[in-house]
């Protein structure tokens, strides 16, 4: 239900509009199934707007850190001021469900948001693994002061301390084989022109299929930290996961029940069935995306795709609930 800043149409919400279709479609033609079905749409797994993600997937799964309902956003709202709003909305929409029992499989159908399948003329992909993920925040400190009165040898800058601090973590987080880091996003205090800048705090997303390459990262980033006399703040940490070869091979079965091209391939974004995983059988389905671009207004795949994903969904569902 949430999207990255200038993000595209069909993260997420793709899989949600055919998971209802699915289910619905099956209903219409075959009645109820053995296994009860039930489409989810989780909320917040960017986190954009509370700058921790899977909040959803990981309140389903009993595992929301009690600190996640103090975290506030850019308008100074609480994360747990929004989540009684929100419900409260829900409510008035629907009567609230209590579920029991335990949950059989989950299945999460979403566009690929890189280039291997476009790449490689595949109708599906069929995901193994989800990769590990580190979403950190790094603050660095200064004295905020006269921009045109104070000399550069009297200055405390937290720009400059920044600045140092990413080029170090460049030079040796690009050591590391395979590893995807970004720092997306910087924010300045008191962010003046002439002002010498009292606090910078910017963004480090590290990312790998390895959890001990992943942690070696983390480590490294932490000594850098600390020798910059910066503070570092852990804000999302997921372990890299496999999945399930039993859902997996369902999968594979329904792409062939379609004549659709696949293979198999590794998750380099996160989603919430990485939280999923950990607990129940899980197993992820993706359809290309156009010149392998997302969270941009010009993510894009093609109909044909989207309409065809969606029935091969539909058929793993119908394997799993009905046969």
């Amino acid at each position: 239900m949430d999207t990255v800043i200038n993000g595209g149409p069909l993260d997420g919400v793709y899989g949600t509009l055919a998971s209802l279709i699915s289910i619905g479609t099956l209903m219409k033609k075959f009645g109820h199934p053995k296994i009860p079905l039930v489409a989810v749409s989780f909320s917040e797994e960017e986190g954009s707007r509370f700058n921790t993600a899977f909040t959803g997937s990981r309140y389903l799964m009993n595992n929301l850190a009690d600190t996640v309902y103090g975290l506030k956003d850019h308008e100074g709202l609480s994360f747990n001021h929004a989540r009684k709003n929100a419900v409260a909305q829900l409510k008035k929409l629907a009567s609230e469900l209590k579920v029991t029992g335990s949950i059989h499989a989950f299945i999460e159908l979403h566009i690929e948001q890189g280039p291997i399948l476009e790449k490689k003329g595949q109708d599906i992909g069929i995901v193994t693994d989800i990769v590990g993920q580190k979403k950190l925040l790094i603050k660095c400190y200064g004295v905020a002061n006269h921009a045109g009165t104070t000399p550069m040898n009297m200055r405390c800058d937290a720009m400059k301390k920044a600045v140092t601090l990413i080029h170090q973590l460049y030079e040796v987080l690009d050591g590391l084989v395979a590893l995807r880091y970004t720092i997306g996003q910087i924010r300045v205090q008191p962010n003046a022109t002439n002002v010498i800048p009292s606090e910078v705090d910017f963004s480090l997303d590290l990312r790998h299929k390895s959890q001990k390459i992943l942690d070696d990262a983390f480590t490294v980033v932490k000594e850098l930290t600390e020798l910059n006399d910066s503070i570092l703040t852990i804000m999302t940490d997921v372990n890299a996961i496999k999945l399930s070869d039993q859902l997996a091979n369902n999968s594979v079965l329904a792409a062939q029940y379609h004549n659709s091209a696949y293979q198999l391939l590794i998750s380099g974004a996160g989603h919430d069935a990485q939280i999923i995983a950990k607990y129940i059988p899980t197993t992820m389905i993706f359809v290309p995306s156009i010149k392998g671009i997302s969270h941009s207004p010009s993510e894009n795949t093609q109909s044909d795709h989207l309409l065809n994903g969606q029935s091969v969904l539909q058929q793993a569902l119908y394997q799993l609930a009905y046969k």
